[in-house]
């Protein structure tokens, strides 16, 4: 009995130090992950960034729009002034993360996305839209009404720009 339990009790230290392996292995691969993750994200958004500017000149004739990383502290249940930082992230409180818009259109001062008329808003949702596609061009891409919000000017630099942007 005492040679099975041995034998036994080696074979389980045995698996249990692989599984200690296993998990290191694996903590690395997620850290590599998510450093590669990380700075795809960045360099993409600061691709898709460049195009949307240039999008966003070419349909208002001038301006500027830019994404931007957003960052919130989400509560979940727990108030996050009572928690010392460490305790912050195992307790319930959640970084959120999101992307806004910033615009700012030639001769108006306006900064916010919902401050826009709403074909403004359709164009610089289009704008977006065709600069996510320079970026990472699909096959194809189907437009069903994105003009709908437009008047008849609008309608015209939207078609404009899909005519320049379809020889790509």
């Amino acid at each position: 009995e005492y040679r099975d339990t041995s034998e036994r009790d080696a074979f389980l230290e045995r698996e249990l130090d692989d599984l200690h392996r296993s998990a290191e292995t694996l903590d690395e691969i997620i850290k590599d992950l998510e450093k590669r993750l990380a700075t795809e994200f960045s360099t993409g958004l600061e691709k898709i960034n460049k195009e949307f500017g240039k999008l966003f000149g070419t349909m208002f004739g001038g301006g500027e729009a830019e994404l931007i990383l957003t960052k919130e502290d989400k509560n979940l249940d727990v108030d996050a002034e009572d928690l010392e930082p460490a305790d912050a992230e195992s307790s319930g409180v959640a970084k959120e993360e999101g992307l806004d818009i910033k615009v700012s259109l030639p001769k108006k001062k306006i900064k916010s996305l919902m401050m826009l008329s709403g074909g403004e808003r359709a164009l610089t949702s289009i704008a977006l839209i065709f600069a996510i596609s320079q970026v990472n061009p699909p096959p194809f891409i189907i437009l069903d009404e994105t003009d709908a919000a437009l008047d008849e000017a609008n309608s015209k630099k939207y078609g404009d720009l899909v005519e320049i942007l379809s020889k790509k």
